[in-house]
């Protein structure tokens, strides 16, 4: 993926970095021409029908904010990518899931952080370069920043730690639904450690990739938006003939933004 034009100035320039490297970020309906040059210049995106984005208008937990796409592909035009931004984060995008083979339909579920009140969109680009949206609104905030107290060292013991399982029923042919959880502190690098009060440094999962038998399914490249202990259920219909068995192994490989790779498979 290309970097987002300007995607420095972008963040400067919409929520002002204070002198101790911290931000805060307001909602207004005023970022998101600005986002939305950053990510993709003057391209036009379209409200559509073909994707829904469900999440709580007001959320308990600004951290662990739940969030749902159902998407009906277009059999003539079909969605390769949909980006997940949030308004008024400091880093807009939260996640960016990619489609290596076409889908009839998908519902995906995860959570999101939330600075502040913000809309929530989901941008679909199909395999033309169509550019697609859907939009949510979720009152919410505090859930970028703020202070982390985990130990540092249990913290780093457990990063990385892979779970994914096949949901029943899984129809042959037809239907992928799967849920993978990934152990992770997902550190923004606007957080400050409660013991030293100095800048917690950015530590997130930057990617992922799902693999039945050596056929990639979905690969996932994570933002900071994205909330701690990465969660991810989705379903979707595969490709008529991609899986012609029973799926026996699935792979899960997973980077962070230091560079350790993690990969796991799963009987």
């Amino acid at each position: 993926m290309k970097k987002p034009k300007n995607f420095l100035l972008l963040g400067l320039f919409i929520f002002g970095f204070t002198a101790n490297g911290l931000c805060h970020a307001e909602l207004s309906e005023k970022n998101w021409p600005l986002i939305k040059e950053a990510f993709f210049s003057q391209r036009p995106i379209e409200n559509t029908a073909l994707m829904q984005v469900s999440a709580p208008l007001g959320a308990e937990n600004a951290g662990q904010v739940p969030i749902t796409l159902i998407v009906k592909n277009q059999a003539n035009d079909a969605i390769k990518s949909i980006y997940i931004l949030i308004d008024a984060n400091p880093i807009p995008l939260a996640a960016i899931y990619k489609f290596p083979n076409v889908f009839n339909q998908l519902t995906l579920s995860t959570r999101v952080r939330l600075d502040s009140d913000s809309n929530i969109r989901a941008i679909a680009e199909t395999q033309s370069g169509h550019l697609l949206m859907a939009t949510a609104r979720v009152n919410a905030g505090g859930g970028c920043a703020g202070a982390v107290s985990e130990d540092e060292t249990a913290v780093r013991a457990s990063a990385g730690v892979i779970k994914f399982q096949l949901n029943p029923p899984y129809k042959l042919h037809e239907t992928a639904s799967a849920t993978l959880q990934i152990k992770h502190p997902m550190y923004t690098g606007l957080q400050t450690d409660a013991k030293t009060k100095q800048a917690k440094p950015a530590f997130f999962v930057k990617n992922s990739e799902i693999k039945f038998d050596n056929i990639p399914v979905m690969q996932v490249l994570f933002g900071v938006g994205t909330a701690e202990n990465p969660s991810l259920k989705f379903e979707f219909d595969l490709p008529l003939g991609l899986i012609k068995q029973p799926v026996q192994q699935v792979q899960v490989s997973t980077q962070d933004n230091e560079g350790k790779l993690v990969v796991s498979a799963f009987p």
